[in-house]
């Protein structure tokens, strides 16, 4: 057998050893700035993905490792903070005209 046809070094990775407390809260940050952000285990589940969208724009990263994640998600929520934004949309409450 080649070096080509052994496997690769890792397992699937345990959801829960990278989704921690900070990691979790810098998501819903995110998210909280108007952010889309989804996530989801690679198809041998040795990774998981991380998408953060804003207005069509989009960058995704894998990880296996809380630490590096919690790094790529400051960088993510302080790209977000950064961006020039129209307003948010008010809180007041408007009525609406139902279709017939």
């Amino acid at each position: 057998m080649s070096w080509f046809d052994e496997e690769g070094r890792g397992g699937p990775v345990p959801v829960e050893d990278v989704l921690t407390a900070p990691n979790l809260d810098l998501l819903s940050a995110i998210v909280g700035l108007g952010a889309l952000v989804s996530c989801g285990r690679t198809s041998d589940g040795g990774a998981i993905g991380f998408t953060v969208t804003l207005d069509g724009r989009w960058r995704r990263e894998y990880f296996r490792d809380a630490d590096e994640l919690q790094s790529w998600l400051l960088e993510a929520k302080e790209a977000v903070e950064r961006e020039d934004r129209p307003p948010r949309a008010s809180s007041r409450r408007r009525s609406r005209e139902r279709g017939s």
